[in-house]
């Protein structure tokens, strides 16, 4: 079971080519509504308690959650060549509800999953810990028992990352069956779907040297990457590093750099995934096994 990775990306950079407005205009939007909301919550004049903080930041978890639905289906539809607009990312807000009950629904399967897998792969590693095996050995199983939970919740990710798609696609059927949908259509297919979102890799590391080459040269202006202050590397050193990365020119200089090539590469990952979910209900409706009602391409 094979989806042309090339042939899907090759479609979905020229599909989102024809969008009007253009694509990295909806990307600079989405930018705006998300990070740049963020920025300016960070920025206002207001008593930051611990309990404003938290209602805030939830606040915005939500806010963001119900715009990442506005964007897949932005992706959905410039991929089907429907035209979309930058509306499409407020979109989400009409079915707001529902978005974010599919969502909890899928942080709840992904826990139920999760935490007995945990548990049960922490009982060799705890064993060997506690029976005193060597340094090299326990840092070992350590490392693959870390590894081990990582490639879970990959897993279990790629097991419903179609969901906002299938409501979309269907909003009227609720919050549940997307869930339903989402695990059938990546049932054998999870790893094609791994392979896609690993393409983009690259593009990714270029972001995160962008990003950290403006936090490496605060630093180095700071004084804190001179020979003299490595020798330290103590607690002092830590706490004034922390300060320096955390600062608000370095977080909005090293998220600022990322710009130019996240105008491209966020409509570029969202609507290739939308091919993928467009080839996967294509390849569903010729399959032997029974499969539950698509929605119509």
């Amino acid at each position: 079971m094979e989806i042309d990775r090339k042939e899907l990306k090759r479609r979905a950079r020229e599909r989102m080519a024809l969008t009007d407005p253009k694509f990295w205009i909806v990307a600079l939007a989405y930018l705006a509504l998300t990070t740049g909301v963020s920025w300016l919550f960070s920025f206002l004049p207001i008593h930051h308690t611990q309990a404003t903080l938290t209602f805030f930041q939830l606040l915005l978890m939500l806010y963001t959650t119900v715009v990442q639905f506005g964007l897949c289906l932005w992706a959905l539809w410039a991929y089907r060549q429907l035209d979309p607009g930058v509306n499409s990312l407020m979109q989400g807000f009409s079915v707001a509800g529902r978005v974010l009950l599919m969502e909890l629904g899928i942080f709840v399967r992904i826990m139920l999953w999760y935490l007995p897998i945990a548990l049960v792969l922490s009982i060799p590693v705890i064993f060997m810990l506690l029976n005193s095996v060597q340094a090299g050995v326990g840092m070992t199983a350590l490392f693959l028992y870390l590894a081990a939970l990582v490639a879970t919740l990959i897993v279990l990710s790629l097991r419903y990352a179609l969901s906002p798609y299938l409501l979309a696609d269907r909003p009227d059927d609720g919050p549940s069956v997307p869930i339903y949908r989402s695990a059938s259509l990546m049932r054998g297919w999870k790893m094609e779907l791994f392979k896609l979102e690993l393409s983009f890799i690259g593009w990714e590391l270029i972001n995160l040297l962008l990003s950290a080459g403006v936090t490496l040269f605060f630093l180095y202006r700071s004084g804190l990457l001179t020979p003299e202050a490595l020798v330290t590397l103590n607690v002092v050193w830590l706490q004034a590093c922390m300060e320096v990365i955390y600062s608000p020119q370095v977080v909005i200089l090293s998220t600022l750099v990322t710009v130019p090539l996240s105008l491209w590469l966020l409509p570029y990952r969202h609507t290739a995934r939308a091919g993928f979910y467009d080839a996967r209900l294509v390849a569903a409706s010729h399959e032997e096994r029974p499969m539950p009602e698509m929605p119509p391409l």
